[in-house]
């Protein structure tokens, strides 16, 4: 191992890095005047060694302190209005902690003497590194600059009388927590973006009233009012939105749609736009698609093991329909694009149509329908029978033609991954024989259906236990067997800073899987009835949403209320 950089030395000395596995790459790491950025870049490409690992062996190198984190640092203000952040992110470096001469820094190069260089010399102050990560640096300087400029201030700036002119001149930032633009209203929208995403919002609301204009995010599902926009800034506000969604900005009595992509603090977001003209003036919905976000995998999504281990079984079949049901916003997508990833995309073609792309997935073939092309579902659906697919999933099944095609290539082999929007599993058998589907080519092509939810997670900051009333159990359909079982008592959120005194803080699925078997096929033939088809799927093994939600109560996850609240009696 003499041949190698001293560090690369200490990852396979200290930190288990197989040494065969660096053999293959000996002639980029045995140069000793290497820079060791140099040779990380080489690690982490070939997915040797991970960041945090190979700053930890820099950290030993050089004999320094190594921070996992920073999430306990204090309010770094004054080190925000000296350090531009271009800067502190071109070196990967900020201050930690001043006490008295001595400055800690945190790094991802403690060699680069530059920056240590000219903080010294602006601070007048010795600095003591401290190595990291390139990811905590990155949100510690995120969170620094955050903190340094709010909403509140860019609204008090804000000039209401500002031209269209100066809006249609604008550019976008790389990087919105980047802007040093001096105009308000661009300060103000990216703002907004910015603590959205923070916050980990899927939508914001700009809606105006009479007096001025409210500023929602939904978070969990539940919208929170964040902030307020004085009344004469509303069209400036709404303008700024549209420039950057590439809208037309003249329009204000029709609805449009439109989309922008930036980046949040180094995150890629797909904004999705969509205003309406109201009485009191234009209001926009911005739908935030974060592009870096890891897809989930099955196993991730909250399933119950007895669902996990048959929709396992029912994505493995060569041939037929599979649906996922449930209004918007319930993680349908999520759910197919993680049923997708069970499968091999290598040795099979996998080809997705959707309205529009959320996720973009290298192996697969994506098609996104446009509407003013012609290019609708059911076009792009024929034209992708003739590509040669294994396995298809269309995003949604919104009208007859896209079904009936559908239905013919789940019946000439090929397994098709689709949604629909109904209340339950049973609900979607009675829809598509509503859309004029023949109840024999349903029975015979669906191979199963899911219906699925979104319930709020308790928040485990202020989680707390207590013994629920005998009538709540009563109407969530718990037994009273069931709840000594458990251990006799359920949980439910204190509420708190972190989860916003809600009680509650992310979310989970609960889901009801509909499987066709040979009596639920004898139920289609003779009725289109959804209770009947209910009723035999229940006695034949299937869980209800309010069943699998009880259980999710049972287990801690959530509360008898939040059950309650999204799903409906059974």
């Amino acid at each position: 191992m003499s041949d190698f950089h001293p560090i690369v030395n200490i990852l396979v000395d200290d930190f288990n890095v197989s040494e065969n596995a660096l053999s293959q790459y000996k002639e980029s790491l045995v140069a000793k005047r290497m820079d060791a950025m140099a040779i990380k870049e080489i690690l982490l490409k070939h997915k040797i060694v991970k960041d945090d690992i190979f700053q930890r062996a820099v950290a030993q190198f050089y004999e320094l302190e190594y921070r996992g984190d920073f999430h306990t640092v204090d309010d770094l203000h004054e080190f925000t209005e000296v350090i531009p952040i271009r800067y502190a992110k071109k070196f990967m470096f900020f201050p930690i902690r001043k006490n008295g001469f001595d400055l800690e820094v945190a790094m991802e190069d403690p060699s680069n003497f530059q920056p240590i260089d000219d903080v010294a010399r602006k601070l007048k102050c010795r600095i003591v590194p401290v190595v990291s990560s390139r990811q905590a640096i990155m949100e510690l300087v995120n969170q620094a600059y955050e903190r340094s400029g709010t909403t509140e201030q860019a609204v008090d700036s804000l000039d209401t009388t500002e031209s269209f002119d100066s809006i249609l001149d604008a550019e976008e930032v790389e990087d919105l927590i980047d802007a040093t633009d001096e105009e308000p209203v661009k300060r103000l929208v990216n703002s907004l973006l910015w603590r959205a995403a923070r916050d980990e919002a899927s939508d914001i609301h700009i809606d105006p009233s009479p007096t001025e204009t409210s500023v929602r995010y939904r978070i969990d599902g539940m919208l929170h009012n964040v902030s307020t926009i004085p009344k004469p800034a509303h069209v400036t506000v709404v303008n700024r939105v549209k420039v950057m969604s590439r809208l037309d900005i003249a329009q204000k009595g029709l609805p449009q749609d439109g989309r922008s992509m930036v980046l949040i603090a180094g995150k890629k977001v797909d904004i999705r736009v969509s205003t309406v003209p109201t009485v009191h003036g234009e209001k926009i919905v911005m739908r935030l698609l974060y592009q870096s976000e890891k897809l989930r995998q099955l196993n991730e999504l909250g399933l119950a093991q007895r669902v996990l281990t048959t929709f396992d079984k029912l994505v493995e079949k060569t041939g037929g329909i599979i649906l996922v049901t449930g209004p918007t916003g319930s993680g349908k997508t999520t759910t197919l694009y993680a049923a997708l990833g069970q499968l091999d995309h290598q040795s099979g073609n996998i080809i997705t149509i959707e309205d529009p792309v959320e996720y973009k997935i290298p192996g697969y073939a994506q098609i996104e329908v446009n509407h003013k092309l012609g290019l609708t579902f059911a076009v792009a659906l024929r034209a992708v029978l003739r590509q040669d697919p294994d396995i298809i999933m269309v995003g949604e099944m919104r009208d007859t033609e896209t079904a009936q095609i559908a239905i013919q290539s789940a019946l000439t082999g090929h397994l098709v991954f689709s949604t629909v929007h109904t209340n339950s599993a049973p609900a979607t058998i009675t829809r598509l024989i509503d859309m004029n589907i023949e109840p024999f080519l349903v029975s015979s092509t669906i191979i199963g259906v899911l219906a699925q939810r979104l319930i709020r997670r308790i928040c485990t900051d202020c989680k707390e236990s207590y013994i629920p009333h005998e009538e709540q159990l009563r109407e969530v359909g718990i037994s009273l067997d069931q709840l000594e079982e458990a251990g006799g008592i359920l949980y439910r959120g204190r509420g708190c800073d972190v989860c916003r005194h809600t009680g509650y803080r992310g979310r989970m699925g609960i889901h009801e899987l509909l499987t066709m078997n040979d009596e639920i096929k004898r139920v289609i033939m003779e009725t289109n009835d959804e209770n009947a088809i209910k009723q035999i799927a229940l006695r034949t093994g299937m869980h209800s949403l309010r069943m699998d939600g009880a259980q999710k109560a049972l287990q801690g996850f959530t509360t008898i209320e939040e059950v309650l609240s999204v799903t409906r009696e059974d």
